[in-house]
């Protein structure tokens, strides 16, 4: 599963905190460290203030939120979070995380996720933890028990669910983990050593006991996963964050002597440390999401036909999917949700509508029984489905889930594109939890058909204010609040369209004439005697010679001697407890440590190679090579070691080759930097949608910007850094004629030899010396932060820039069009440290 842009972004910028706070840790603040670590990273990035908080032994924690959307792949981060945590803060590949979650539905897939080997999420624990990892679990009465060893040897991950209470408080005797039990014994003084116990409580004071200090009798410490917990200073993650911050829950969470906590949520309450703020803009153009929505209101009072409609939606949408499968092999089979008003089995010929009404229904319309499943409190027929490989499995024929509101929060399925709202009393409730449910993109990425790409909502007789209220709440619930503008009001509803259409924008008078003369090149290669723009997969990935790769690098690797192996532990306790965990070892026993495994090193290999035989071919002659060196014991033991900096050595060496034969192609004029026509040619968009609710981008003093090629700038489409001082900085000069924010996916993208295209921050233009109505030069204009200087993706950029500026200054006049032979373009990457003199330099008079 690769990563994406935003993502690999957001993980720079996690290690970066990480490496600050363990740096005034080593450097002995213990106090601050976590709170220092952010002023210092407040210099480079805007960030709220530090909210410092303490476990329950008041030390130090450093905690703070990944703010993402629905659909922006939250657990992925976190689990490449941990993966950073063990290399840059806790330096070792062992150890506790507490995986903390809020409610069944987020329970059963985090927990069926981590323990599928094949999963993703399970891949990338693996590689962390060197294969070493071992999922355990508490939920309702099952508690999994673990050893001193087995935080010793292994990356337990520790899945929990906290209730919620009415208040959202986490209610301690609920868990049922502070009472004392079996199974955790080794971590704790024999009962007898109760002097052991006051030392261990010396230093643990928030360990639970049976005694009060201060008592007749001695404290004795219980022998429950809480406490053994709290002697581990596990890692945290905090799930749903925003439903665990009551007094209460704080106490609880913090009261696990975290070493670190790290919260997932969509819609931090204020007070959050939110370190990465993922906006909805960002990942529906990751194409993780389905947008638009299209909202249809049926005004009949039968509500069977509110519901056929959504079925005929449905159905389209199968017939359209099973095309695109024959075309693509891409798997999908829509599911169409339906809320009703009642699931109760009491509660049935009461004059609402019920579940089994529903499904009677589609039955008598000839929907086989098999498609359908209901999923309420009482009866989960999708516990089955789960069990046996889950609703995304080919096998499963589920079509339909009836439910009321058991798919209310953390229920996840891709498939889901139809949303049937049947429940006419309490609409506003009912869309705000199940909006969220249709989202997500299957495989989170588009499939290029207009009806796969989007999501539809029938309701029966809303209140049509209630109605888009509760589509709003919706989004802003799921952390998508600036696409709003994405609600697509169909039949029904067409007087409230405006309420949430985009408001449109035409470029500025002044500028409209220039702004249509503007055309930007590509880099175009000629297929068939015809140009066409650049494609990496097509022209460039296509023509890599796999065998080409020289794997000697992998082979010759320099391998620890370290062995893995198990350690046997002595009976007795020492006086200092924590010794059993780290130091009191009798005996090794040799063991093969990680499994060397062919095929899961492919599918890791698969991240750097397209072509699933070339990456197994590349795993077997890897594996064995370098077994036949080391030996398998010294193999295992570096297992993911082994796999990185394979993919590492490959992906340079491709992505080199890949370079000398875009530039042999353009030598040879097989590939032209150039415009072929006003359809080959990037040109300014003449108009923008504005979302409703933008708030506009003024200047420092206030006032609205004057030479933005629109009049409206939207303040969301800035990101942290450069990009707002160096819009304040165009704004003022004398010189420029217009500026324009590139955006992201939607406007100039240069694609050369690397997969993804390059997409400047800023377009603008400068006048004439003399003539001031006279545009002489167009700038395209990257800027870069100073801690990205010198990384890969910078030297691609500054390559790539180099290339254009050199073939635009070739070009004779016909390759750029009539309108831009008199005006020169220039390609520019800015840094921190320099952009306010480079920019200088741009617009000063040559003397």
């Amino acid at each position: 599963m690769e990563l994406k842009d935003f993502q690999k972004t957001s993980l720079e910028r996690i290690k970066k905190y990480l490496e600050l706070v363990r740096k005034e840790q080593d450097g002995g603040n213990s106090k601050h460290a976590s709170g220092d670590a952010w002023r210092d990273l407040e210099k480079e990035f805007s960030l709220g203030q530090y909210q410092e908080r303490r476990s329950g032994l008041e030390r130090d924690v450093p905690n703070f939120v990944l703010k993402i959307p629905t659909g922006g792949g939250k657990t992925l981060l976190a689990v490449k979070t941990l993966d950073t945590i063990n290399e840059v803060f806790r330096k070792k590949r062992t150890g506790l995380v507490l995986w903390v979650v809020p409610t069944t539905a987020i329970y059963r897939q985090t927990i069926r996720a981590l323990k599928d080997r094949n999963h993703p999420y399970r891949q990338r624990l693996d590689i962390a933890s060197g294969g070493r990892t071992l999922i355990l679990e508490k939920f309702q009465g099952n508690i999994d028990r673990f050893s001193p060893l087995d935080v010793e040897e292994n990356f337990v991950v520790y899945v929990l669910m906290l209730q919620s209470a009415a208040r959202n408080e986490l209610v301690q005797k609920d868990l049922r983990i502070f009472a004392d039990s079996g199974g955790f014994q080794e971590f704790f003084p024999l009962e007898d050593r109760l002097d052991q116990h006051e030392k261990l409580l010396e230093t643990y004071s928030n360990l639970e006991t049976f005694n009060e200090a201060g008592g007749i009798w001695k404290r004795q410490i219980k022998t429950s996963l809480g406490n053994a917990l709290r002697l581990l200073n596990p890692v945290v993650i905090l799930d749903e964050s925003q439903k665990a911050y009551s007094p209460n829950a704080q106490r609880t969470i913090y009261g696990f002597n975290p070493s670190v906590v790290i919260e997932l949520s969509a819609t931090p309450l204020a007070g959050s440390n939110v370190l990465v703020n993922i906006s909805g803009r960002q990942v529906n153009d990751e194409e993780m999401i389905k947008l638009d929505l299209h909202v249809t209101r049926k005004g009949s009072l039968a509500w069977k036909d509110t519901l056929w409609a959504s079925v005929k939606k449905r159905e389209e949408l199968e017939k359209e999917a099973i095309k695109n499968e024959q075309n693509t092999g891409l798997y999908i089979r829509p599911i169409c949700l339906v809320r009703t008003e009642r699931v109760g089995k009491e509660q049935q010929g009461k004059g609402y509508i019920h579940s089994n009404d529903v499904r009677d229904e589609l039955i008598r319309g000839g929907i086989p029984a098999e498609y359908i499943a209901i999923k309420t409190s009482e009866e989960d027929e999708l516990k089955e489905i789960d069990d046996i490989g889950g609703l995304m499995s080919r096998d499963c024929p589920v079509r339909y889930i009836i439910t009321k509101q058991a798919l209310q929060e953390g229920w996840d399925c891709a498939f889901a594109y139809v949303l049937a709202v049947l429940d006419k009393t309490h609409s506003k409730t009912a869309l705000t939890q199940l909006v969220g449910r249709i989202l997500r993109q299957p495989y989170a990425k588009k499939t290029g058909v207009k009806l796969l790409d989007e999501s539809y909502i029938f309701a029966y007789r809303q209140e049509t204010s209630e109605l888009f209220e509760g589509i709003k709440k919706a989004f802003e619930g799921e952390g998508l609040g600036d696409l709003r503008t994405h609600i697509s009001a169909d039949e029904g509803l067409e007087g409230y369209k405006k309420d949430f259409e985009a408001k449109e924008y035409k470029v500025r008078k002044r500028f409209e004439k220039v702004a249509e003369q503007i055309i930007l090149p590509f880099f175009m290669i000629k297929d068939r005697g015809k140009w066409r723009k650049v494609s990496y997969e097509m022209d460039i990935l296509s023509r890599i010679d796999w065998d080409a790769i020289n794997l000697e690098k992998i082979f010759s690797l320099s391998l620890t001697d370290r062995v893995v192996s198990d350690d046997e532990y002595v009976a007795q306790l020492s006086d200092d407890v924590r010794k059993v965990i780290e130091e009191k070892r009798v005996a090794q026993k040799e063991i093969g440590g990680v499994v060397v495994d062919g095929i899961f090193m492919a599918q890791q290999l698969g991240d750097v190679i397209p072509n699933p035989w070339v990456a197994y071919r590349f795993a077997e002659t890897i594996l064995a090579n370098i077994l036949a060196l080391h030996g398998e014991a010294r193999v295992s033991a570096n297992f993911s070691f082994i796999i990185e900096e394979a993919k590492r050595v490959i992906a340079e060496q491709r992505d080199t080759m890949a370079e000398n034969f875009f530039n042999e192609l353009l030598g040879k004029g097989a590939i032209r930097f150039m415009v072929v026509s006003k359809d080959f040619g990037f040109k300014l968009p003449q108009r923008i949608r504005v979302p409703a609710n933008s708030e506009y981008l003024r200047r420092p003093d206030g006032s609205p910007m004057q030479l933005s090629l629109f009049e409206f700038v939207a303040k969301d489409s800035f990101t942290e850094g450069l990009e707002k001082p160096v819009a304040y900085f165009l704004d003022d000069q004398s010189r420029l004629f217009f500026w324009y924010r590139n955006e992201v996916k939607h406007d100039y993208g240069i694609q050369a030899w690397k997969k993804g295209k390059i997409y400047p921050d800023f377009i603008f233009t400068v006048t004439d010396e003399k003539q001031k109505d006279k545009v002489n030069k167009v700038y395209i204009v990257e800027t870069k932060g100073d801690q990205l200087i010198g990384n890969l993706d910078t030297k691609y950029k500054e390559s790539v820039f180099d290339l254009c500026n050199r073939y635009a200054k070739k070009l004779p006049a016909d390759t750029l069009g009539f309108v831009m032979k008199d005006r020169e373009i220039e390609y520019e990457v800015i840094y921190g440290f320099e952009w306010e003199r480079k920019l200088s330099e741009l617009f000063s008079v040559k003397k």
